[in-house]
């Protein structure tokens, strides 16, 4: 069979096997030490990280599937909310950012104390409480995996501060995703979204990733009926995805 006509399924489910020995026996030298034995705080940081990593090992497989199934126009359209979906890339972007922070977001009990601690770090999301807790029907881990790959690229480049901004309109969702970094030169403005392509490395802009990230994305708000666009800013870089609400969707 040639390599071309291997689908993306095979290659993640041989992936699981490795991952999930990684994951289980991290855990248990984490969870038993009365089976194996009382670990110094240095081994246990190491086998957290060992874990953590895993774990996303574990995530980027099934982000595989996800790209996989949007360029096949694959959609598992389902009840979801704007809050939710911020909240699952948020604890993901800062499990490796910083787990402790990803925790503490992880158990916010409501949006303004989700807002409050995302300030805290730098982080400031734009948009009223009704708009987040609205009832939407999408593909709520396709859109998330979109904005947890803006949001990625945003902690990289930034100085300081990310900024987000999330508006309803009739049956569109608009998220936008700014930093306060160095920006992108203007002369990769139209290769960005280029599946592999990656800048040349100039001052104050190191090439970082593989440059599969942004060509996923992209491929993915299109699959939903939207766009994600590189929008001209003064300031650092600004991504908008807007994608088009299935039918059932209560906006505006």
């Amino acid at each position: 069979m040639a390599i071309k006509n291997i689908q993306t399924s095979h290659l993640v489910h041989d992936l699981k096997n490795p991952v999930n020995i990684i994951e289980t026996s991290a855990r248990s030298l984490l969870e038993k030490p009365d089976r194996y034995g009382t670990m110094t705080p240095g081994q246990e940081k190491v086998i957290k990280r060992i874990l953590r990593n895993a774990l996303k090992l574990r995530c980027l497989a099934h982000n595989m599937l996800e790209v996989d199934q949007a360029a096949l126009g694959i959609m598992n359209i389902a009840e979801c909310t704007l809050s939710r979906v911020l909240k699952e890339a948020f604890v993901e972007v800062f499990e490796l950012v910083d787990p402790l922070v990803s925790e503490v977001l992880d158990e916010a009990p409501d949006v303004t104390g989700f807002q409050k601690i995302l300030s805290e770090n730098g982080i400031f999301l734009e948009s009223d409480e009704e708009q987040l807790n609205r009832t939407i029907y999408t593909d709520g881990p396709k859109l998330c995996l979109i904005i947890t790959n803006l949001l990625s690229n945003a902690f990289k480049y930034r100085n300081k501060n990310v900024f987000l901004k999330c508006t309803t309109h009739n049956d569109t969702v608009n998220v936008s995703v700014r930093d306060d970094g160095p920006g992108i030169p203007e002369i990769y403005h139209k290769q960005i979204f280029d599946q592999y392509f990656q800048c040349i490395k100039a001052e104050e802009f190191p090439v970082r990733g593989h440059g599969l990230g942004l060509a996923g994305a992209l491929a993915m708000a299109e699959a939903l009926g939207g766009t994600l666009s590189l929008c001209n800013n003064p300031e650092g870089v600004e991504f908008v995805v807007q994608i088009r609400c299935h039918k059932g969707a209560q906006l505006g």
